[in-house]
Parts: C-alpha cells; structure tokens; sequence
C-alpha cells in the first residue's frame, strides 16, 4: 500500500521507541493524572478537588486523556499492570503518527525527502522520550497530525463531504484534549473560507456539529458550574506564565502548601494566598479560583506592561527554538539540544524560500499554523514537550530548503 522504505521507518521507529519506554518508562501515574483517577475509583466524579469528604466536578483537566486512561484500566481487567498498556497504546498512537507525518510531508516535499522527513520524526529525540512519559502527548501528537492531514486535504484538493465528516469527528476529540485547540481549529476554519468561500457552509456545519458532538460534556459543565466551558483552567496557566518569579517555563510553586513559605518572595503572595482561602468550596470552586488566578495575572500585565512583554518574546522565542534557562536537567543534553536547534534554524530560510519560490494556501497555512501556536502557547507558558506541536512543521520547511540547496548544487 505505501512504499516499502516507509513501512520499514514505521517498523523500525516502534522497535526504537518499545526500546525507550523499556529503558525510561514511568512506573505508576503521578500529579493530575493520579488524583484525578483515585477520586473517581473513590467517589465515582471525575473530580480534582474533595472537601470534606465531597467530590467536586471538576473541568481543570480536558477529559480524553482521563478518559483514555479509564478505559485503559477497564480493558485491563486488573488482570495485569495497567500502566504496561497504556503505553502499548502510546506506542501504537506514536507508530501511527510517523505514517500520519509522512503523508503531511507529501504535499511539500518529494517522495525521497518525504521519506528522509519522516525517518528524522520517528527517531527525533523529544518525539521518542514524549513516548516514556504518561502524558497526552502522544495521544496529542496522533490526533493533530490526524487533523492537519485532513485539513490539508480539504484545503489542497477541494475533498469530499466524507473529509469534512472525519474532520468533525477529530476536531471534536482535539477539543476534549487541548484548551488551545479551540483557537487553532477556529483559525482553521476561518482560512478555509478565506481561501474558499463556496466552503462557508461546510465550515459552518463543521463548528456546529464538532461543538454538538461535545455538548454533552459541555452541559455538564454548565449544570456544574453555571458556565458554558469545556476546560477551566486558563486562569491558572496564564497566572503560571506571568507572575513575580515566572520564567520561560512559568512559575506555580508557591501554591504547594509544602513549600508556600520557603520562598524569600513569599511577601508577593499573600495577597494571593488569602484570596484562594477564602473560596467556597463549592461546585464553583474551580471556576472562582481560576478567575482570582486571571485577575492577578492580567493585573501583573498591566502593571508592568515592559516587563511580561520581554517576558512574552523570551517565550516566544524559546518555543521556536530553545529555552535558554530551562531548570529541566536533562533539557541542554546534547542529543535534544542539537537537532532542535538545527531544524528549528533551518525552518526559517526554509520558509522565506518557500514563500518566495511559489505561494499557495497550504503552504502560507503551515506558517501561520507554526506562528499562531507559538504566539498562543507564550500566553502562558512553555515546557518541553510542547515542542511536539510544531517541530514536524520545522522538520519539512528545514527539509524543503536542503532539498532546494542539494537540487542547486547538482544542477552546477
């Protein structure tokens, strides 16, 4: 069905990353994840926070990935170690992702530089770790390149309703996975139409019906809540990015009552402090919470506008290439470092020549997409593994430009 050097990359990247999740994989579930899924084993809510004994609703996390995890746990039967088969299916969703590369990569690049592209995905460095680690980042990586690859589709070839229905289905899973899905797949539809306006009724049924398809969960924030929302945690995340101690990968320790007093700035939240103690624990208490957290970070914005907007273009600027003053301690290891950087710095020659070699939707697309999430994303914060958003993009402009490069020096 596919050419056979693809099928032997697709083998080969799940024998590659099976050896990572061996080596480095996470033995249990931690942070959110954990509590999120003892409180629904305890008091059967999908709930973050319990108060005296009271399970409250709750929205802080997008729900598929813990969705994920509980049917990961019901297939199991308790028959064996669940966490073994979660990451048989992050492996699988990782696997898939390499052919789902491939096939973005055919509208830029020719068949061999396709090929050599998608052999740097399935072995790129963050891509392989992003495997060992019980995150939605694989799950992530599946279903957005799932949507561009349908995206592109519609957008290149004038697809068929049947495109528009799998793009339905896929935005409305993306939806339930990243809060910033929202604007990227808005933006989506707004290119489309700008490209296209006969697909103006296409595009409309598209949000109504990706929108319908969550709506149950969307009530159910709303009987909850009393807010029409399908996560609530941007508050928070914006706070993270943008308060006194914050730097490119953002700052959220001084909520940890372990540490709330260790810190000598201490004195900068207390104000904060008294502010999230004196919530009703209610069912509205994530949705109050999250609004103290926006006040405070859009009052530190205004406040000392030069200073979170340097803030705002070291983040900016990190995502696109490297965070300079990471705390992570594997982050300046020369095996992520180095083919970060050159793929990240030879995107952007790659991007200017193919603008100026010949314009067309896709590839203006895939520029504004790599823009448009890096500005979105230094809203907030930037860890590592959110690199997996775009660096497939850097991967086929870099390759389009060698690709140019290597084609003019054979010709001489």
């Amino acid at each position: 069905m596919f050419n056979n050097k693809i099928n032997k990359i697709i083998i080969f990247s799940f024998i590659l990353k099976f050896a990572a999740i061996v080596l480095l994989h996470e033995k249990n579930l931690s942070n959110e994840w954990l509590v999120l899924m003892n409180n629904f084993q305890e008091y059967q809510s999908y709930s973050y926070y319990v108060f005296d004994g009271r399970a409250i609703p709750s929205s802080y996390m997008p729900p598929l990935y813990f969705i994920f995890l509980l049917l990961t746990k019901i297939i199991s039967f308790e028959l064996f170690n669940y966490i073994y088969l979660i990451y048989f299916f992050q492996l699988i969703f990782s696997t898939i992702s390499v052919l789902l590369f491939y096939l973005i990569c055919k509208n830029f690049l020719s068949e061999n530089y396709s090929i050599l592209g998608s052999f740097i995905f399935s072995i790129f460095p963050l891509l392989v770790f992003s495997c060992t680690l019980i995150s939605s980042a694989s799950l992530q990586l599946l279903l957005y390149l799932l949507f561009f690859n349908l995206y592109l589709n519609i957008l290149i070839r004038n697809s068929t309703k049947i495109n528009f229905i799998y793009l339905i289905l896929v935005s409305s899973l993306c939806l339930l996975l990243r809060g910033e899905f929202l604007i990227i797949f808005l933006f989506s539809l707004f290119y489309l139409v700008v490209c296209d306006s006969k697909k103006i009724t296409y595009v409309t049924i598209s949000l109504i019906f990706s929108l319908l398809i969550i709506s149950p969960y969307i009530l159910r924030n709303y009987n909850n809540t009393g807010k029409l929302h399908i996560i609530n945690v941007s508050g928070y995340a914006l706070w993270k990015g943008n308060n006194q101690l914050s730097k490119v990968e953002g700052f959220g320790e001084p909520l940890n009552p372990a540490v709330r007093y260790k810190w000598p700035e201490i004195e900068e939240f207390n104000s904060l402090y008294k502010k999230l103690d004196r919530i009703e624990q209610n069912n509205k208490y994530e949705i109050n919470r999250d609004k103290i957290f926006f006040n405070e970070a859009t009052r530190n914005i205004i406040q000392e506008k030069k200073k979170y907007l340097i803030l705002y273009l070291k983040k900016f600027v990190s995502y696109l290439f490297l965070d300079l003053n990471s705390s992570n301690k594997n982050y300046y290891n020369f095996i992520h470092t180095i083919p970060v950087l050159i793929f990240s710095t030879l995107s952007f020659p790659g991007m200017i020549l193919a603008v100026k070699k010949s314009i067309n939707r896709e590839k203006i697309y895939l520029i504004l997409m790599i823009f448009l999430i890096s500005a979105l994303l230094s809203l907030f914060f930037i860890l590592p593994r959110y690199k997996i958003t775009i660096i497939g993009f850097q991967i086929i402009f870099s390759l389009y430009f060698i690709e140019y490069v290597f084609n003019k020096f054979k010709r001489k």
